[in-house]
């Protein structure tokens, strides 16, 4: 272990001191440098993490939209099948109604 030269005497909040006991280690000074070190070598580590879980949820929202937008466009394809079978069950019906018609002016002559 390195020997420790550096003596500094620093006055901090109470908030401070809460934040440095609860790190791992058995004295204040290996608390304190468990803390720094954490904030140096884990926080870069913690935000590009960050960073691609952002990126991630930007994605999964995009994707979410494209489904949603699909989705909508499914429901109108949908109501305009469902409108063009009942245009075409009317259609039928005239088409019948017609026929019928012919059908007993060919039966009368």
């Amino acid at each position: 272990m390195a020997s420790k030269n550096n003596i500094r005497s620093i006055r901090f909040t109470d908030e401070l001191a809460e934040l440095i006991d609860r790190q791992a280690g058995r004295s204040f000074t290996e608390k304190f440098e468990n803390l720094v070190t954490r904030c140096v070598w884990e926080l870069p580590q913690q935000e590009e993490r960050l960073k691609a879980v952002q990126e991630q949820i930007k994605q999964e929202r995009q994707r979410l939209y494209d489904l949603q937008r699909a989705t909508e466009q499914l429901r109108m394809l949908d109501n305009d099948i469902k409108t063009a079978q009942r245009y075409f069950s009317i259609v039928e019906r005239r088409a019948k109604q017609i026929a019928e018609a012919v059908e007993k002016d060919c039966n009368t002559d």
